[in-house]
């Protein structure tokens, strides 16, 4: 027990003995921030929580893309095996499905970003 309470008293000697040398440098500021900490009894944690929204956004950004690609690259790739025509027209859409996961994906991003949802919402319920 002694023996922790003075590596405990070694270490903060050495702080107080750092801050008392740069007292004397006065290029060296030392700033001090309070934190509040809380503690969350039920339910998830807050990296928790962070970690399953990312999961889902995540989740979500795979779906889309496999949503907005797979008609073209099942066609480009049955196509040629049994040798099925396929109107132009079809494949342009299946073409422009797929370039149009570039435009979700910002989209998405942004739906998942609490700042944007915050100056959206304050943006569209401001009283002019």
């Amino acid at each position: 027990m002694d023996t922790n309470k003075s590596r405990v008293s070694g270490s903060l000697s050495y702080v107080l003995l750092n801050v008392k040398e740069a007292s004397h440098q006065p290029q060296m500021v030392f700033t001090v921030r309070h934190a509040t900490v809380t503690f969350q009894t039920d339910g998830d944690t807050w990296r928790e929580q962070k970690e399953k929204r990312a999961a889902l956004m995540v989740g979500i950004l795979i779906g889309v893309f496999v949503l907005c690609w797979i008609p073209f690259f099942i066609t480009e790739l049955i196509n040629p095996l049994c040798s099925c025509d396929i109107p132009p027209i079809w494949k342009s859409i299946f073409l422009w499905l797929g370039y149009s996961n570039s435009f979700f994906n910002p989209l998405i991003y942004t739906a998942f970003n609490k700042n944007y949802n915050n100056a959206f919402r304050n943006l569209f319920s401001r009283q002019r």
